[in-house]
């Protein structure tokens, strides 16, 4: 089959379009034929082998997986031994982190990992959603739900992540503020946010709006310096790029939490989920949640997607036609 493969870390430039042996599945895994897949921040990262500390989960000097590609929408084609959930003609949908292997005509990986997606909806549409729109879902769930009425504020809010999260907050009822340079203020405001702050004018943490929950994507300012945006009994959840951000939004977090009315953290993030992947089916059907599609690649042209996305001019995801 044809993959994208890569032998070390690096930029976009360390990858090759080529060919590999046919994954084979093994107990309780199933064999999909991957008929699209979109491309997220994390990819970019696993490429790099950043935050360091995920090395020791991908390997230390060089990767222990040579693909990439964590979203899926396709076919199962077989099934292993022991799997009885799925079935060959099966449309799915699932996020392979940790197995990786999106960015190729079949990936083999764990039964578990792929739900059915509604028939209302097609592979490209699918493909978007498996990594990006269930973290953006566990983050807004990961300290309590939104009420209608509530004030979010999604800071980041102009990457892969943030549009569904802008969306699904404003689905929830909430009023949805995004912050992010200037180039991702159209962006923000085609996902649906009430209101688009420009942090390279704005300082959000000293423009005195208060807000219920803050979903910090960016993770570029301290954990403390939110303290001050946030109502009473409000909440702040980070989603961690690096360790040290997640050690001190966990630690201090939990110390703010303590101390005061308002909670402070990060979230368990659980990949996959089968009910948050039912839900966010359920909402692109109603039409509450839609990718935004800046550009679609082919998967020999993977490379080209992931410079543009390293570039930083992406405006929406990267979706690959197969």
């Amino acid at each position: 089959m044809k993959a994208i493969v890569r032998s070390r870390y690096g930029s976009a430039d360390v990858l090759r379009f080529t060919d590999v042996p046919d994954p084979v599945p093994g107990d309780g895994e199933v064999l999909v034929r991957v008929r699209a897949t979109s491309i997220n921040t994390a990819d970019l990262d696993n490429l790099r082998g950043k935050p360091a500390v995920s090395r020791l989960m991908t390997g230390l000097t060089k990767p222990k997986s040579p693909t990439l590609g964590l979203d899926v929408a396709g076919e199962v084609v077989e099934v292993g031994p022991g799997v009885t959930t799925l079935q060959p003609g099966d449309r799915v949908w699932g996020d392979v982190y940790g197995r990786f292997g999106a960015f190729a005509e079949y990936v083999s990986a764990p039964a578990r990992v792929f739900s059915r997606f509604p028939d209302e909806l097609d592979f490209e549409t699918a493909a978007t959603a498996p990594h990006s729109a269930v973290l953006a879902l566990q983050a807004l769930d990961g300290k309590g739900r939104i009420e209608p009425g509530s004030r979010v504020l999604v800071n980041g809010a102009g990457g892969c992540v943030g549009p569904f999260a802008i969306q699904l907050a404003k689905a929830f009822g909430a009023e949805v503020t995004g912050v992010d340079h200037t180039d991702k203020l159209e962006l923000m405001t085609r996902a649906g946010a009430d209101h688009v702050v420009d942090y390279t004018r704005t300082d959000i943490t000293r423009s005195g709006e208060r807000y219920d929950l803050i979903v910090d994507i960016a993770a570029t300012r301290s954990v403390f310096r939110f303290r001050r945006p946030l109502r009473r009994h409000g909440a702040y959840v980070l989603i961690a790029a690096t360790m040290a951000g997640f050690v001190q939004a966990a630690v201090g977090g939990a110390l703010v939490s303590a101390l005061g009315t308002k909670r402070m953290g990060v979230f368990g993030w659980a990949p996959s989920k089968a009910e948050d992947l039912a839900t966010l089916g359920t909402m692109m059907i109603a039409g509450e949640v839609r990718p935004i599609i800046d550009r679609a690649y082919t998967l020999e042209s993977v490379p080209e997607a992931i410079g543009y996305l390293a570039s930083g001019r992406a405006r929406g995801k990267l979706l690959v036609r197969f």
